[in-house]
């Protein structure tokens, strides 16, 4: 092998330059990135500068000349159809990625620790955050990584540091399809939320995005486990392809599955084995569809042994992960909740189920991702939103289907006022929140062109209220 090529210098990028480069002070590499070095961090710019057995590339600089005879470690997100990851397809070079390199890790170094993954298109964080509370609550030696926001590779140190201490590790992962695609491996507990459309700007159709999840069980063997619902078809679908054993959570009103439920939400109730562990009013989560997330952390925890007391306990002690139906404010009377991270519809439609009807006002729309906005149009008109403030290009599309179900639903229209900033949105919506209302930031679309990202939109909104 001539060089590793880390393509794509984020930080995934970096974790995995620091783990190479940890393993061997011989190795060399070739970083390239969309973007000119000078674009860069400044510890990318003082690597290049300081190892000599670096160089870098801007990825339109790539040849076959550099790339022959290397491995390629590239960065999720970067899609397959990207020129120089074309051209490392048509070299036939190894392409890994940094959750591969990590999974190979543990099959080298103890086959044995136990890995959990979670995946879903919504729910992901949340669910991964709980397990590993309820988890390290009960003083279990649990570990959290991956789409949560770091790299697998990152949690090597810490790892060795407990094999050796005689502890035995419990890794839990968040995994998005991009991390999941080609990944030849898949956890020994595998967590399959929802699967709805969701980055069909990336994938070529919704197949394809189900299909880049499909390593959550694929490679499980009958001795794992996957938990998922059964009323949702992605995650049942995706449960077909697991030889694993399965345990199964759902909410009962929703449920007709033949198998018993592991955890189930009954009314307001959390169930474990069928019995009563808590009232879901107690969970420190807002909506129907976040009490759900908490139901795999009730499974694996009495799969790990834990008691019934130590589950609730741990569960009412969580603290909700930011731009989730954050509540971030309250002004006269006025709830303010950030739910920045609904980029899809399903997500925008559950958490205006998780309010009264005819008391909100919403926040809404952003960037184009090709998915269909109709369902999430229509459940504006039919809960009764009070007014919609929309972000462009995706606001201009749902104000017009809102108009027309109105028309065929024979009901008012809400007032709506395309927006072009955070500051304009916030002023719009306090016009119409009254006492007992709530202005909800639900945007059912990715945030770029306004915002950097679902956090910076979601910061900008508990800035302004």
């Amino acid at each position: 092998m001539k060089a590793t090529v880390i393509f794509g210098l984020g930080g995934e990028g970096f974790s995995t330059y620091s783990y190479l480069r940890a393993q061997s002070t011989e190795e060399a590499f070739l970083f390239v990135d969309d973007k000119p070095l000078t674009a860069l961090s400044l510890e990318w710019q003082k690597i290049v500068s300081s190892d000599k057995l670096v160089q870098f590339l801007h990825s339109a600089e790539v040849t076959e000349v550099e790339l022959r005879d290397c491995r390629i470690v590239k960065t999720p997100g970067i899609p397959p159809t990207h020129p120089v990851a074309l051209l490392a397809q048509e070299l036939q070079l190894e392409i890994t990625s940094n959750t591969q390199l990590f999974f190979e890790y543990l099959q080298k170094n103890d086959p044995e620790i136990r890995t959990i993954g979670v995946t879903g298109t919504k729910g992901k964080s949340t669910t991964t955050a709980l397990i590993h509370h309820v988890l390290t609550s009960a003083g279990l030696p649990a570990l959290l990584a991956g789409n949560i926001g770091k790299p697998a590779l990152d949690l090597v140190p810490q790892v060795d540091e407990m094999v050796h201490s005689g502890q035995r590790p419990i890794v839990i992962l968040e995994l998005s399809s991009h991390q999941l695609m080609d990944l030849p491996y898949s956890p020994e507990i595998a967590v399959v939320l929802d699967i709805t459309p969701e980055h069909l700007d990336y994938y070529a159709s919704f197949a394809e995005y189900t299909a880049a999840k499909s390593a959550i069980c694929r490679y499980q063997s009958p001795e794992d486990l996957i938990i998922f619902n059964p009323t949702l078809q992605g995650a049942r679908e995706l449960a077909k392809l697991s030889p694993a054993k399965q345990l199964l959570f759902a909410d009962t009103a929703k449920s007709d599955s033949d198998t018993a439920l592991a955890a189930a939400l009954d009314e307001d109730k959390v169930l474990s084995q069928g019995k009563t562990i808590l009232s879901a009013t107690k969970l420190p989560l807002t909506g129907r569809h976040q009490w759900l997330n908490a139901l795999p952390s009730v499974i694996i925890g009495v799969h790990l042994g834990l008691a019934d007391e130590q589950i609730a306990a741990a569960l009412q002690s969580f603290r909700p992960l930011p731009h989730r139906l954050e509540l971030v404010a309250t002004h006269n009377e006025v709830k303010y909740y950030n739910d920045s991270q609904a980029t899809t519809p399903e997500a925008a439609i559950a958490a205006l189920r998780s309010f009264p009807k005819n008391s909100v006002v919403l926040i809404a729309g952003g960037s184009e991702k090709h998915v269909d906005l109709s369902a999430f149009s229509k459940e504006i008109m039919e809960r009764g939103v009070l007014a919609v403030a929309l972000f462009p290009p995706t606001g201009e599309a749902i104000r017009e289907q809102i108009e027309l179900y109105a028309g065929q639903l024979a009901k008012p229209k809400p007032d709506m006022q395309l927006v072009h900033s955070m500051p304009e949105a916030v002023q719009f919506a306090r016009r119409y929140a009254k006492p007992n209302t709530t202005v909800l930031l639900s945007p059912a679309c990715a945030s770029f062109g306004i915002f950097k990202n679902y956090q910076d939109r979601g910061e900008q909104f508990r800035s302004e209220v």
